[in-house]
Protein backbone atom coordinates (compact mmCIF):
# COMPACT_ATOMS: atom_id res chain seq x y z
CA UNK A 1 0.00 0.00 0.00
CA UNK A 2 1.11 3.67 0.26
CA UNK A 3 3.61 3.23 3.19
CA UNK A 4 4.11 1.26 6.41
CA UNK A 5 1.21 3.12 8.07
CA UNK A 6 -1.12 3.13 5.10
CA UNK A 7 -4.62 1.67 5.09
CA UNK A 8 -5.20 -2.01 4.61
CA UNK A 9 -7.31 -3.37 1.76
CA UNK A 10 -10.40 -3.47 3.98
CA UNK A 11 -9.93 0.18 4.92
CA UNK A 12 -9.94 1.11 1.23
CA UNK A 13 -13.26 -0.61 0.82
CA UNK A 14 -14.69 1.14 3.88
CA UNK A 15 -13.41 4.46 2.52
CA UNK A 16 -14.99 3.94 -0.90
CA UNK A 17 -18.31 3.00 0.71
CA UNK A 18 -18.21 5.98 3.10
CA UNK A 19 -18.02 3.95 6.32
CA UNK A 20 -14.87 5.53 7.78
CA UNK A 21 -15.05 8.30 10.42
CA UNK A 22 -14.58 11.74 8.89
CA UNK A 23 -11.09 12.32 10.31
CA UNK A 24 -9.83 8.89 9.27
CA UNK A 25 -11.36 9.25 5.81
CA UNK A 26 -9.68 12.67 5.35
CA UNK A 27 -6.28 11.30 6.40
CA UNK A 28 -6.61 8.30 4.09
CA UNK A 29 -7.66 10.52 1.20
CA UNK A 30 -4.52 12.62 1.68
CA UNK A 31 -2.35 9.51 1.77
CA UNK A 32 -3.89 8.21 -1.45
CA UNK A 33 -3.33 11.55 -3.21
CA UNK A 34 0.38 11.23 -2.47
CA UNK A 35 0.59 7.52 -3.33
CA UNK A 36 2.31 6.54 -6.55
CA UNK A 37 2.87 2.79 -6.19
CA UNK A 38 1.13 0.48 -8.67
CA UNK A 39 -0.19 -1.86 -5.96
CA UNK A 40 -2.34 0.86 -4.40
CA UNK A 41 -3.65 1.98 -7.78
CA UNK A 42 -4.49 -1.61 -8.70
CA UNK A 43 -6.34 -2.16 -5.40
CA UNK A 44 -8.41 0.99 -5.88
CA UNK A 45 -9.25 0.13 -9.49
CA UNK A 46 -10.33 -3.39 -8.52
CA UNK A 47 -12.49 -2.17 -5.63
CA UNK A 48 -14.18 0.51 -7.72
CA UNK A 49 -14.98 -2.07 -10.39
CA UNK A 50 -16.26 -4.47 -7.73
CA UNK A 51 -18.60 -1.85 -6.28
CA UNK A 52 -19.83 -0.89 -9.75
CA UNK A 53 -20.71 -4.50 -10.58
CA UNK A 54 -22.30 -5.05 -7.16
CA UNK A 55 -24.73 -2.18 -7.76
CA UNK A 56 -25.90 -3.72 -11.05
CA UNK A 57 -26.55 -7.21 -9.64
CA UNK A 58 -30.17 -7.74 -8.61
CA UNK A 59 -30.91 -10.69 -6.34
CA UNK A 60 -34.52 -11.80 -6.41
CA UNK A 61 -36.15 -13.47 -3.42
CA UNK A 62 -37.27 -17.04 -4.10
CA UNK A 63 -41.04 -17.64 -4.22
CA UNK A 64 -42.86 -18.72 -1.05
CA UNK A 65 -43.10 -22.36 -2.16
CA UNK A 66 -39.38 -22.57 -2.84
CA UNK A 67 -38.53 -20.95 0.49
CA UNK A 68 -40.70 -23.52 2.29
CA UNK A 69 -38.93 -26.38 0.51
CA UNK A 70 -35.50 -24.96 1.33
CA UNK A 71 -36.46 -24.52 5.00
CA UNK A 72 -37.55 -28.16 5.18
CA UNK A 73 -34.33 -29.34 3.57
CA UNK A 74 -32.21 -27.20 5.88
CA UNK A 75 -34.06 -28.54 8.93
CA UNK A 76 -33.55 -32.13 7.76
CA UNK A 77 -29.87 -31.50 7.14
CA UNK A 78 -29.37 -29.82 10.51
CA UNK A 79 -31.18 -32.69 12.24
CA UNK A 80 -28.91 -35.27 10.67
CA UNK A 81 -25.96 -33.84 12.69
CA UNK A 82 -23.53 -34.55 9.90
CA UNK A 83 -20.06 -33.07 10.41
CA UNK A 84 -19.49 -29.93 8.31
CA UNK A 85 -17.43 -30.18 5.15
CA UNK A 86 -15.98 -27.90 2.54
CA UNK A 87 -18.46 -26.26 0.19
CA UNK A 88 -17.49 -26.79 -3.45
CA UNK A 89 -18.41 -24.68 -6.46
CA UNK A 90 -17.98 -26.45 -9.78
CA UNK A 91 -18.26 -25.17 -13.34
CA UNK A 92 -20.03 -27.65 -15.64
CA UNK A 93 -18.81 -28.30 -19.16
CA UNK A 94 -20.96 -29.18 -22.15
CA UNK A 95 -20.45 -32.86 -23.00
CA UNK A 96 -23.35 -33.42 -25.43
CA UNK A 97 -25.47 -31.28 -27.76
CA UNK A 98 -28.04 -33.16 -29.82
CA UNK A 99 -28.06 -30.33 -32.37
CA UNK A 100 -24.39 -31.04 -33.11
CA UNK A 101 -25.12 -34.77 -33.34
CA UNK A 102 -27.97 -34.18 -35.79
CA UNK A 103 -25.81 -31.94 -37.93
CA UNK A 104 -23.11 -34.60 -38.06
CA UNK A 105 -25.73 -37.13 -39.15
CA UNK A 106 -27.02 -34.89 -41.93
CA UNK A 107 -29.88 -32.46 -42.52
CA UNK A 108 -32.48 -35.17 -43.05
CA UNK A 109 -31.73 -36.69 -39.65
CA UNK A 110 -31.91 -33.26 -38.01
CA UNK A 111 -35.26 -32.55 -39.60
CA UNK A 112 -36.65 -35.87 -38.35
CA UNK A 113 -35.83 -34.89 -34.76
CA UNK A 114 -38.14 -31.87 -34.93
CA UNK A 115 -37.44 -28.87 -32.75
CA UNK A 116 -36.51 -30.67 -29.54
CA UNK A 117 -32.95 -30.24 -28.35
CA UNK A 118 -30.96 -31.95 -25.60
CA UNK A 119 -27.89 -30.60 -23.79
CA UNK A 120 -25.83 -32.50 -21.21
CA UNK A 121 -23.40 -30.79 -18.84
CA UNK A 122 -20.84 -32.67 -16.75
CA UNK A 123 -18.83 -32.27 -13.54
CA UNK A 124 -17.21 -34.83 -11.25
CA UNK A 125 -20.19 -34.71 -8.84
CA UNK A 126 -23.18 -34.64 -11.18
CA UNK A 127 -24.44 -34.62 -14.76
CA UNK A 128 -27.24 -32.25 -15.74
CA UNK A 129 -29.45 -32.97 -18.73
CA UNK A 130 -31.58 -30.23 -20.31
CA UNK A 131 -34.34 -30.89 -22.82
CA UNK A 132 -35.61 -27.85 -24.75
CA UNK A 133 -38.98 -27.83 -26.47
CA UNK A 134 -41.12 -25.07 -28.04
CA UNK A 135 -43.73 -23.86 -25.56
CA UNK A 136 -45.95 -21.45 -27.47
CA UNK A 137 -46.47 -19.53 -30.68
CA UNK A 138 -44.33 -16.73 -29.24
CA UNK A 139 -41.28 -19.03 -29.59
CA UNK A 140 -40.91 -19.46 -25.87
CA UNK A 141 -39.43 -22.63 -24.46
CA UNK A 142 -40.22 -25.37 -21.99
CA UNK A 143 -37.00 -26.45 -20.27
CA UNK A 144 -37.13 -29.88 -18.63
CA UNK A 145 -34.04 -30.93 -16.72
CA UNK A 146 -32.71 -33.82 -14.68
CA UNK A 147 -29.79 -34.05 -12.27
CA UNK A 148 -27.78 -37.28 -12.13
CA UNK A 149 -25.47 -37.13 -9.08
CA UNK A 150 -22.34 -39.26 -9.32
CA UNK A 151 -21.75 -39.12 -5.56
CA UNK A 152 -23.94 -40.09 -2.62
CA UNK A 153 -26.57 -37.34 -2.79
CA UNK A 154 -30.34 -37.81 -2.93
CA UNK A 155 -31.78 -36.77 -6.28
CA UNK A 156 -34.42 -34.61 -4.61
CA UNK A 157 -31.78 -32.66 -2.67
CA UNK A 158 -31.20 -29.96 -5.30
CA UNK A 159 -32.52 -26.47 -5.87
CA UNK A 160 -32.13 -24.95 -9.34
CA UNK A 161 -31.92 -21.28 -10.33
CA UNK A 162 -32.30 -19.87 -13.83
CA UNK A 163 -30.49 -16.53 -14.18
CA UNK A 164 -30.11 -13.93 -16.89
CA UNK A 165 -27.71 -10.97 -16.60
CA UNK A 166 -26.97 -12.00 -12.99
CA UNK A 167 -30.67 -11.72 -12.04
CA UNK A 168 -32.81 -14.68 -11.00
CA UNK A 169 -35.51 -15.48 -13.57
CA UNK A 170 -36.99 -18.61 -12.03
CA UNK A 171 -36.49 -21.20 -9.29
CA UNK A 172 -37.21 -24.93 -9.21
CA UNK A 173 -36.58 -27.94 -6.98
CA UNK A 174 -35.75 -31.47 -8.07
CA UNK A 175 -38.13 -34.35 -7.35
CA UNK A 176 -37.25 -37.88 -6.28
CA UNK A 177 -36.03 -38.61 -9.81
CA UNK A 178 -33.86 -35.51 -9.93
CA UNK A 179 -36.20 -33.84 -12.41
CA UNK A 180 -37.07 -30.13 -12.58
CA UNK A 181 -38.66 -27.79 -15.12
CA UNK A 182 -38.94 -24.17 -16.20
CA UNK A 183 -41.94 -23.21 -18.34
CA UNK A 184 -42.54 -20.36 -20.76
CA UNK A 185 -38.89 -19.27 -20.99
CA UNK A 186 -38.00 -16.64 -23.63
CA UNK A 187 -35.09 -17.67 -25.87
CA UNK A 188 -31.77 -16.17 -24.84
CA UNK A 189 -28.51 -16.60 -22.97
CA UNK A 190 -28.85 -17.84 -19.40
CA UNK A 191 -26.88 -19.24 -16.49
CA UNK A 192 -28.10 -22.17 -14.40
CA UNK A 193 -27.05 -22.90 -10.82
CA UNK A 194 -27.80 -26.32 -9.30
CA UNK A 195 -27.27 -26.28 -5.52
CA UNK A 196 -27.00 -28.98 -2.86
CA UNK A 197 -25.86 -28.87 0.77
CA UNK A 198 -22.13 -29.22 0.16
CA UNK A 199 -21.69 -28.02 -3.40
CA UNK A 200 -23.20 -26.14 -6.31
CA UNK A 201 -22.82 -26.73 -10.03
CA UNK A 202 -22.79 -23.69 -12.30
CA UNK A 203 -23.56 -23.68 -16.01
CA UNK A 204 -22.24 -20.17 -16.69
CA UNK A 205 -23.65 -19.76 -20.19
CA UNK A 206 -26.30 -21.79 -21.97
CA UNK A 207 -28.10 -20.65 -25.11
CA UNK A 208 -31.75 -21.61 -24.63
CA UNK A 209 -33.27 -21.96 -28.06
CA UNK A 210 -34.48 -24.89 -30.14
Amino acid sequence: MVNSDSARFAQLLDWLEGRLPEAEARALSQQLEQASDEATAADLAWLRRFLEISKSVKLASPPHEMRAILRQRFAAHAGSQQPPGFFRRLIASLSFDSRAQWAAAGLRSAANEGQQRQLIYTTDVAEIALNLQPHSAEQRLHVAGQVFPTIDVARDAFSVQLLQNSSAVSFAATDELGEFAFGDVPPGEYAIVVSADQFEVVIPSVSLHT
